[in-house]
């Protein structure tokens, strides 16, 4: 009589194995970078909102403030002395703002936290030139969010300042 016997040898059984291994290892470390971009995309995410909210707070009190650290003449007068070289303005090194009593100035500069994740927001602002001539009427903006402690910033963001506002009258025209 023969014996026939069915079933994995042992060899077979330790190849599908590592097989198996290897695949679950691939798997695992896609899924480990998978959340790493998405707590990066959640990160720039904040700090993008941060930075545009912080911008938004500064031109609305450089307007509309009559004292504090936004007022237009305040910021105008920290862009005194910027150097220019090569066609633009050295921008200062940014600086955390101080907000005195203000809730909401705090809450964006000096407590800015989303999901316990803590944000540094600073700012820098420099004069514009318009075609070579300084425009006394205008700032150039530079808001950068960084994530708490660490030295490069994750997101910045560029915009202008103005102390006009839209009920002033327009020059009459010929």
């Amino acid at each position: 009589m023969q014996n026939k016997q069915q079933g994995f040898s042992l060899i077979e059984v330790l190849v599908s194995i590592t097989i198996l291994s290897i695949i679950s290892v691939s798997l695992i470390s896609i899924f480990s970078q998978s959340l790493s971009a998405s707590r990066d995309s959640t990160e720039l995410t904040f700090a993008n909102y941060l930075a545009k909210n912080a911008a938004s707070y500064i031109e609305r009190e450089a307007v509309e403030a009559e004292n504090g650290p936004f007022v237009f003449d305040t910021l105008l007068e920290q862009t005194k002395g910027t150097p220019y070289q090569n066609g633009s303005y050295t921008i200062p090194t940014p600086n955390t703002p101080s907000c005195g009593v203000s809730a909401i100035c705090d809450s964006i500069f000096n407590d800015a936290k989303i999901n316990n994740m803590p944000f540094d927001v600073k700012i820098s602002v420099t004069p514009h030139k318009i075609e070579g001539i300084e425009n006394p009427n205008l700032l150039d903006l530079y808001v950068y969010v960084y994530l708490d402690g660490q030295a490069e910033p994750i997101t910045s963001l560029k915009g202008s300042i103005t102390n006009a506002t839209l009920n002033q009258s327009f020059p009459a025209t010929k």
